[in-house]
């Protein structure tokens, strides 16, 4: 698996070891603050990763589908939140929490796709927002309009985009922008706003 599907991942572990999401109980209705979790989130991690080759593509066509759901649930209880995810690439977020797994095996599914959300927190959506296709050569990703704005006033604000080309569409400024960005940072260079190169902008790194 290449090393930027992994991006976000030692984020959300980091987050989880500093909160103790990983030992605590999580928060839910009861009176106990226990609750039944469901399909692959209520796997462990162990559980997940002992998942045999010849099955991985349908585990992770399922872990997919289930981590969709819990978006979805998780937009609708959330207080001021459209989309509690900047990443629109399913698999990307299946990634995501498989990487999270590898350094928590005794920790449950669940438990981990609600520490990936939380440290995808800070680039959640407020406000409804469309999506938008990007292509870049044969290359192509999908990501809301509110990210690709906040993904341009990050390039200005780290000089690689003039001001005056932060306007919300995606064109060759903002690609040379994103590709001066992807190689400083050791990211694949090219000049996609993919869900690795958001993550790191948007989530990873420090406001300039």
């Amino acid at each position: 698996m290449k090393k930027s599907v992994w991006m976000g991942a030692a984020l959300a572990a980091a987050w989880m070891v500093s909160s103790g999401i990983g030992s605590r109980t999580a928060w839910a209705a009861d009176g106990d603050h226990a609750f039944a979790v469901h399909g692959v989130g209520a796997l462990t991690c162990s559980g997940l990763n002992a998942t045999p080759a010849k099955d991985a593509p349908l585990m992770r066509g399922l872990l997919a589908s289930w981590l969709l759901g819990y978006v979805t649930a998780m937009n609708r209880i959330q207080d001021v939140t459209y989309d509690a995810t900047p990443v629109q690439d399913q698999f990307a977020l299946v990634n995501m929490v498989a990487g999270v797994c590898t350094k928590h095996p005794a920790v449950p599914v669940e438990t981990v796709a609600f520490a990936v959300l939380q440290s995808l927190e800070k680039a959640k959506l407020v406000t409804a927002s469309p999506e938008v296709t990007v292509k870049v050569g044969k290359l192509s990703t999908v990501l809301r309009q509110d990210t690709l704005d906040k993904l341009q006033w990050f390039l200005v604000g780290q000089a690689y985009l003039p001001a005056n080309q932060a306007n919300g569409t995606f064109g060759p400024r903002t690609e040379a922008a994103l590709l001066k960005f992807q190689t400083a940072q050791k990211l694949p260079a090219t000049g996609l706003p993919d869900p690795a190169t958001v993550v790191r902008a948007l989530v990873e790194m420090k406001p300039s």
